[in-house]
């Protein structure tokens, strides 16, 4: 379980225009491997961890809820806090990082990541269509292992599943939030394609003194961490970061992908596989 702000308003409360820096950029992409790399689960006790089968792509309907009406977009593996933490395949690590839940002067939660490592695995030749998958490791302990840009193999320890209710793990009950993200780490998800088209197409996406971008929009990578986006109507543009960082007081870690979110929309949950079955069914030849 993790924050619920959606990826666009985030981008959007940060986007500049060009040119813009970032705290961080990612490293570089994975190196190709000669074959598909077989995927093994996470954890020792990993199936026994999923309560009721797993809660993949499950609907929140709790109104008390944070994330009241979305859709969880991992797995939540509930296995004691100290339990270890495997790379589920060879790959790089593209994001480690800590991202506090805090309270605000109301005395309201206001919910983040906690430790987290991002794995990109190159998958040569294409699996199910994709050149690229993304193993998301979230709530882990202090003790990370792997940083940005080591590579990493199958079965090497990243860490361990944080301490229950800790500022290590973002002050959730003890467990491991894993998610198997499609495509590399760089991209422009179709969460956020489909989320500026509609503000576009709504009342146009308004920033600064830029002119408004309305009508039908074009979207457009830009170097490693940007999305260009450009009304086909008259031309005009602006420049949006792909990242997104805590929103915690006086903590600003490096900036993670803006795909990396624990729920999302009904839609979404189709930009991401089911872990436990999709490595069953690619494991290690």
């Amino acid at each position: 379980m993790i924050r619920a702000a959606t990826p666009a308003l985030a981008l959007l409360a940060a986007a500049l225009l060009a040119p813009f820096a970032t705290a961080q950029r990612p490293a570089d992409p994975a190196t190709p491997a000669q074959s598909a790399p077989g995927f093994e689960l996470p954890c020792t006790g990993y199936r026994r961890g999923l309560r009721a089968g797993g809660n993949f792509g499950v609907h929140i309907d709790r109104k008390e809820s944070p994330f009241h009406d979305s859709w969880h977009l991992a797995e939540d593996v509930w296995l004691p806090a100290g339990t270890p933490v495997r790379c589920v395949a060879d790959g790089v690590v593209r994001y480690s990082d800590w991202s506090p839940s805090w309270k605000d002067e109301k005395g309201r939660t206001h919910w983040n990541l906690g430790n987290v490592i991002v794995v990109e695995h190159a998958l040569d030749p294409p699996v199910d269509g994709m050149r690229a998958v993304c193993s998301f490791y979230v709530h882990l302990g202090k003790d990370r292992r792997a940083q940005v840009g080591d590579r990493v193999r199958r079965g090497q320890q990243l860490a361990v599943i944080g301490a229950d209710r800790s500022a290590e793990n973002g002050l959730y009950p003890a467990h491991l939030h894993f998610g198997l993200h499609r495509g590399p780490y760089v991209q422009i998800p179709p969460s956020l394609r489909r989320e500026l088209e509609a503000q576009a197409k709504a009342g146009g996406i308004v920033l600064g003194g830029a002119r408004p971008i309305r009508g039908e929009i074009e979207l457009v990578q830009r170097d490693d961490d940007a999305v260009l986006v450009r009304s086909k109507a008259d031309g005009a543009s602006i420049v949006l970061s792909l990242l997104v960082g805590s929103t915690s007081p006086g903590h600003v870690p490096a900036d993670i992908m803006c795909w990396c979110e624990g729920y999302g929309d009904e839609a979404t949950v189709g930009e991401w596989l089911r872990p436990s079955t999709w490595i069953e069914a690619h494991p290690p030849r």
